[in-house]
């Protein structure tokens, strides 16, 4: 007997390999405890959806051991600076990061250009706001409180 899968059972189970792929290459190229390689990849998956469907807020550490936090997206229609961002030569940095593994570009809604962070050097994600959840025109973004308590 067989039991026909659907779309969103496919998405889930690649999901669900891409994120075990991550955390094993977190534990064997970044020394990451196994727990935490877990953790590290399941917010990287988290981020990752949460920008390609909305604004999110997160945390992470940079080189220089600062935590830098950023407001992103990758999501149209979010704000006018992304749908009509003009490449730069100075996007080459983000841009050419992003093809080390584990490390991911959004586009940073505060300074207006893409940024570029590590896997391993994720923080938090501290708050996600998804387009189907507002109703209102999400292209005033400005607007939206995102605060942390």
């Amino acid at each position: 007997m067989s039991k026909s899968i659907t779309e969103q059972e496919v998405t889930q189970r690649m999901m669900d390999r891409w994120t075990l792929e991550l955390a094993n290459w977190l534990v064997n190229e970044k020394d990451l405890e196994r727990r935490e390689a877990f953790l590290k990849a399941h917010l990287v998956r988290r981020l990752l959806d949460g920008l390609g469907q909305g604004v999110v807020v997160f945390q992470y550490r940079k080189e220089n051991g600062e935590i830098r936090q950023a407001r992103g997206t990758l999501c149209p229609g979010v704000s006018e600076d992304f749908d009509h961002y003009e490449y730069k030569r100075d996007d080459s940095d983000a841009f050419s990061r992003a093809d080390e593994r584990g490390v991911y570009v959004y586009f940073d809604l505060d300074r207006r250009a893409f940024r570029s962070f590590a896997a391993w050097r994720l923080v938090e994600v501290m708050n996600e706001i998804r387009i189907a959840d507002l109703h209102y025109d999400c292209s005033d973004w400005e607007q939206l409180e995102l605060t942390v308590e």
